[in-house]
């Protein structure tokens, strides 16, 4: 059966399914192919009469801003075992920053399975990387084409080295976001540092209202990564005494504030609007678990990103 969301009934209705119009035990058919005068082949080689549930999904552009300063070079956190980078990320980056790029690895091929493969089932999401430090580099600028493999291959020659800037990051990715705009892809921005860094809320003010000028509310997550416990408890500390530790959490909030005030755009139902959040990955699971559920907020948008904060535990 079609997996499309339109077949399942409610409350009010009974569901309609979509079934493979081919012969029971078929050979799969190339999804690769040519796309059929009706329907469409789904990855798996069914073919069904409907619509690509694809095509219906809203579209984004995915902005990843991740911290590659010295600290990030730090071995305590490694690279994500047993999956089919691995032993390419390690290679380059044996530490905290290679434990980014399998979490944005885990990231795009869990996108690129819930498209599918072939000309039935293009990428509608654009992706673009800032990897920043005490300078910015824009390494990869909405993209549409690549594979996880051909994005992962454009960021392992970066080595995790010098300091932390988050005005001129979150500066870059407001460029970027602007030099790109679509009507068509709503704009989502994923900042990880594993550190804190002064930033005035007017900086981010300036890049959410840019946004919501331009028509759509950015929707901002915050990742901190690799804390240690003695941190963790000093900054529970202050959270308590109603201190504003975090320059992390105060993006997210200057955020959400954009987000609550901005105006309804006709052309992003309510339904696909995905909150900002902020997330804490004390270790490389985490990290792969945070970026995961950000991934599947965006496949399935009727439900909300849960804020994946481990302070407490």
């Amino acid at each position: 059966m079609c997996s499309g969301r339109e077949h399942a009934g409610d409350a009010g209705t009974l569901p309609q399914p979509s079934y493979c119009t081919l012969a029971m035990f078929h050979q799969p058919s190339d999804a690769r192919g040519a796309a059929p005068a009706i329907g469409y082949i789904s990855k798996d080689g069914h073919h069904f009469t409907c619509q690509n549930p694809v095509v219906t999904q809203h579209a984004y552009h995915v902005i990843f801003v991740a911290d590659r300063s010295s600290s990030m070079s730090s071995k305590d956190k490694k690279p994500l075992p047993n999956t089919p980078a691995s032993g390419r990320i390690s290679a380059y980056s044996d530490n905290r920053f290679g434990a980014v790029l399998s979490s944005l690895y885990g990231f795009w091929s869990a996108r690129a399975a819930a498209v599918g493969s072939g000309a039935s089932a293009a990428r509608r999401d654009a992706y673009s990387v800032i990897l920043f430090n005490s300078r910015v580099v824009p390494v990869i600028e909405n993209d549409f084409t690549s594979d996880p493999d051909q994005l992962l291959d454009a960021i392992l020659p970066y080595e995790a080295v010098g300091g932390t800037d988050f005005t001129a990051a979150i500066t870059s990715a407001a460029s970027v976001m602007k030099r790109n705009w679509s009507t068509e892809r709503s704009p989502v921005i994923i900042f990880l540092s594993d550190g804190e860094c002064q930033i005035a809320d007017q900086t981010m003010q300036d890049l959410c209202r840019t946004s919501v000028r331009l028509g759509k509310a950015v929707s901002f997550h915050a990742v901190s990564f690799g804390r240690d416990s003695q941190n963790a408890l000093n900054y529970l500390f202050l959270d308590r005494l109603n201190v504003s530790w975090s320059s992390l959490r105060r993006m997210v909030e200057v955020a959400r504030e954009a987000q609550s005030n901005a105006p309804g755009d006709p052309l992003t139902p309510a339904a696909v609007i995905i909150n900002s959040s902020y997330s804490n990955a004390e270790d490389t699971v985490q990290l792969a678990e945070t970026f995961l559920g950000i991934a599947e907020s965006l496949r399935k948008p009727r439900g909300s990103l849960m804020q994946l904060d481990n302070r407490r535990t």
